[in-house]
């Protein structure tokens, strides 16, 4: 229906035209108000023409809007982009060469991906990958420095925790030993005294004899009760040492700072056909590759996808490690591979 109102329009002002083109032709001839109308009869054939165009649905409009945008991603996918390292701030304590490896490493991911050159270094001619060291890098090294500081406790707490398990079950069989030679000891005295009072002369020899037995276990009963009694000392401070560590060790989360957001680490802009990326922070060589993998799929004009794993979701993580299916499926669906 807009199609036909528009047609019906335009044999409408080709009508108006020629009639205007007529009565303009003689214009030598026309006074100063014929030719002032004349004017403005053009003025008014122009804007008729103009009309549709300035519609509020402006349907022309948003379909050059439409074929401008497919153009822009047809040339971000199709014409092979051309990259190189920019600024490189010393703080990152990255060379050249780390910088460059990590970047090919993620290209490399890419045009694998989908059998065709995407990315090309290019050391003239290539947009600038920078890298800014400030505030988000800072953090992320006090946050290295802290998990370095927390992994070191925790390590030292379950090796003495570990250790002290050993002894406190070492000594309660040590003790129960004990309780158990004590017992018999103590069976054994009763006995002693019982044979005392039953005794005539003849018998005395051999009672001294058990008597000293008797009395040299005792003794052996009771240094065995001082060692133990020095051993469960001994774990009371090691133990006491182990809740000291622990509250050391818990007294360091509250400086942990919040997390950085993935899209802080790393920026891609675009403007127009210009590009230029900026990494702020990484903590490892790893996670730089993971941040350079993700805003090169910007700069092939990918916006965020929807599933966890995938290299393009908008927050990246250790579930990341290679480009899945959704995202080389999002760049199909993109650049009309």
């Amino acid at each position: 229906m807009l199609h036909i109102n528009v047609r019906h329009t335009k044999r409408s002002n080709e009508t108006l035209s020629r009639f205007v083109t007529t009565l303009c032709s003689a214009e030598a001839d026309m006074r100063f108000f014929l030719r002032a109308l004349c004017y403005t009869l053009l003025l008014f054939v122009a804007y008729q023409w103009l009309l549709p165009l300035l519609s509020k649905d402006k349907p022309a409009a948003q379909l050059l809007q439409h074929y401008a945008d497919k153009a822009l991603q047809q040339y971000l996918c199709q014409t092979p982009v051309l990259w190189r390292i920019g600024k490189l701030d010393p703080a990152f304590n990255l060379t050249l060469e780390q910088a460059e490896q990590a970047a090919h490493n993620a290209t490399s991911q890419w045009n694998k991906a989908l059998g065709k050159e995407l990315f090309r270094y290019d050391s003239l001619d290539g947009f600038a990958i920078d890298f800014v060291f400030d505030a988000r890098q800072q953090q992320l090294l006090e946050q290295a420095r802290l998990t370095r500081n927390l992994a070191r406790y925790d390590a030292t707490i379950d090796q003495r925790l570990q250790h002290l398990q050993q002894q406190a079950a070492s000594l309660q069989a040590r003790q129960q030993q004990f309780d158990q030679a004590n017992q018999q000891f103590a069976a054994d005295a009763a006995a002693f005294e019982q044979q005392v009072r039953q005794a005539n002369s003849s018998e005395r020899n051999r009672l001294l004899a058990q008597q000293q037995q008797l009395q040299q276990r005792q003794q052996q009963l009771q240094q065995q009760a001082g060692q133990l009694n020095d051993e469960q000392q001994r774990l009371v401070r090691q133990q006491q040492y182990l809740n000291d560590t622990v509250a050391d060790r818990n007294a360091l989360l509250p400086q942990q700072a919040q997390p950085i957001a993935a899209a802080e680490v790393g920026v891609m802009q675009i403007t127009g056909r210009q590009r230029q990326m900026t990494i702020f922070a990484y903590t490892s060589a790893e996670a730089l590759e993971l941040t350079l993998l993700h805003e090169f799929g910007h700069a092939l004009g990918l916006g965020h996808t929807a599933g966890p794993a995938s290299v393009m979701y908008y927050a990246l993580s250790a579930q990341q490690q290679r480009l899945n299916s959704e995202d080389i499926q999002a760049l199909k669906q993109q650049c009309g591979f």
